[in-house]
């Protein structure tokens, strides 16, 4: 009985064993993978020859179609925002102004909607002539002009040298760029013009205000990401001297001028939290997934140049902001934002783009361009077609296809034999051999 006994003892240990082992093994393959995965993903160490080996991009072609998860619910379950991180807290010093210690900051901002008939030229006048004959009262006075009525921006004491605007009673610490990419919006153009002009004012930053248009080829569709990095290399050969880069949708006007157009310097900074549209309340305010930065977005110089810019690739709507946020990622960089209460925008009304059916499959393939396609290749897809320049805007008017034949995106056929050189940009895998264990999901549009 005794020897029964320890021979089932010894059974049922050697079974125990070999669970524990089974268990310990799947585990630990389980853990190599996913670290393989990782490596690739945020672009961590990893050794050549086990990246070769690695059954998840042995394919020679990979399906541009399918990402690990579904994109939806990456970008709804993703959060691009810092999770810590301390805001600037400069010193009040009026030869490096920092905006939070303007004395005309009053929280809500008086936003103005002109009539139709208002013109550039009546802007240019209303900065630099009505304002200034009031330059010395401080209180508000109500202006009735043949293109609006009931204006209430204050006569801040502004002067123009240089394609920029200086506050006269300090020195900004910062040069700011407010850069606003459109394709017609000739309407939406003016508002927002009339009225950023006193949020930046009131906020006494030093600042100048560029149209990036795209005028041809004109049946094309719009593509903003060229505009963008062709606003940025007008700047760069200017020589202003710009330190924050404030990429400002056309149809948005801030409704709080506490929520500071000041670029941090070491993360970007999203200010579009809450929207509403012009004729809804100023509680239907509507709140968009964090993996989003579109809308008005501060960055400085080098965050842009590291990320390479925007896509040159997303034409019509949808797309080139979420590429945007993926080069943030592998660049290792997250986003900040103001307040929830300050961080309010109001949306002009405006026909909506066409969508671009084709950027899912560009956005699986995002970062792995990063290098070959953005602000440095920008030089042979644009053509300055016309630069007109009052104190007001500079108004750049872009042919966004010159040339065009000069860039060849990379073909994702060729992808097994040049990824050698660029794996280390990878954060997306697609759909591998049937051999592999890991189930990929095809992507889903919005």
């Amino acid at each position: 009985m005794r020897t029964i006994y320890w021979r089932r003892c010894s059974l049922s240990s050697i079974i125990f064993s070999i669970l524990l082992t089974c268990i310990i093994f799947l585990t630990l393959l389980f853990y190599i993978k996913h670290i393989i995965i990782m490596s690739i993903i945020y672009n961590t160490s990893i050794n050549d020859h086990d990246f070769k080996q690695n059954s998840l991009i042995q394919s020679s072609s990979i399906p541009p179609q399918y990402l690990l998860i579904p994109y939806r619910e990456f970008v709804l379950r993703t959060s691009i925002s810092c999770h810590t991180f301390k805001l600037i807290e400069p010193k009040k010093n009026l030869f490096q102004f920092h905006p939070k210690y303007s004395p005309y900051l009053h929280g809500i901002f008086p936003f103005i909607i002109p009539y139709l008939n208002i013109t550039f030229d009546d802007i240019e006048n209303f900065y630099t002539k009505i304002l200034i004959k009031n330059q010395n009262q401080t209180d508000n006075i109500i202006h009735q002009t043949s293109f609006a009525s009931n204006i209430t921006f204050k006569n801040i004491p502004y002067r123009y040298e240089n394609e920029m605007w200086y506050p006269i009673e300090v020195i900004s610490a910062q040069r700011t760029a407010i850069l606003v990419p459109l394709q017609g919006r000739d309407y939406n153009a003016k508002v927002f013009l009339l009225n950023i002009h006193a949020f930046a004012r009131r906020q006494l930053l030093t600042y100048t205000i560029i149209l990036i248009e795209q005028v041809k080829p004109s049946n094309s569709r719009f593509n903003k990401g060229r505009l963008y990095n062709a606003g940025v290399r007008y700047i760069e050969q200017q020589s202003l001297n710009i330190t924050c880069l404030i990429l400002h949708d056309v149809d948005l006007i801030p409704e709080n001028d506490e929520n500071l157009y000041t670029c941090e310097l070491q993360h970007p900074k999203h200010t579009t939290i809450r929207i509403r549209q012009l004729n809804n309340t100023r509680n239907n305010y509507m709140r968009y997934y964090e993996f989003l930065i579109g809308g008005v977005l501060l960055l400085t110089f080098d965050m842009y140049k590291k990320i390479n810019g925007f896509s040159n690739l997303y034409w019509g709507w949808g797309g080139e902001d979420d590429d945007l946020s993926l080069r943030f990622i592998q660049q290792r960089m997250c986003v900040i934002r103001p307040k929830y209460e300050l961080a309010i925008y109001v949306a002009l009304p405006h026909p909506k783009g066409q969508a671009n059916g084709a950027r899912f499959n560009l956005l699986t393939w995002s970062t792995i361009r990063l290098n070959a396609d953005g602000y440095k290749q920008i030089d042979s897809m644009i053509h300055f077609v016309n630069i007109r320049k009052i104190s007001t805007v500079t108004h750049l008017k872009i042919d966004v296809n010159a040339d065009n034949s000069l860039y060849k995106p990379p073909l994702m056929k060729n992808f097994q034999s040049t990824y050698n050189t660029i794996y280390n940009n990878i954060t997306t895998i697609g759909k591998t051999e049937t051999t592999t264990t890991s189930t990929f999901l095809k992507t889903t549009s919005f």
